[in-house]
């Protein structure tokens, strides 16, 4: 990919990037927990603030491909949305 269109995706990405506080993902805690904590305790924070804020994770993690919450894409899955466009 030429730098050009390099700068394009990650200004992109940037207008959807949101920070979730603490107070906001703390409820979805105990259901992140639930559904992928016995298959990799680090990604419950990720999977809470993708719940509580209604979102998507992106991820080559394979173990979130264990939870049904949220949906989730690969690295390939959004380089080839950009594609497209």
């Amino acid at each position: 990919m030429k730098p050009e269109r390099v700068a394009q995706l990650i200004d992109l990405l940037f207008q959807y990037i949101e920070v979730v506080p603490a107070d906001d993902f703390y409820p979805a805690i105990e259901t992140a927990e639930a559904e992928i904590g016995d298959t990799d305790p680090d990604d419950v924070l990720y999977l809470a603030c993708a719940i509580a804020s209604d979102a998507a994770i992106w991820s080559d993690d394979s173990d979130f491909d264990e939870q049904n919450l949220v949906e989730t894409y690969s690295t390939s899955d959004v380089i080839s949305s950009f594609d497209t466009v």
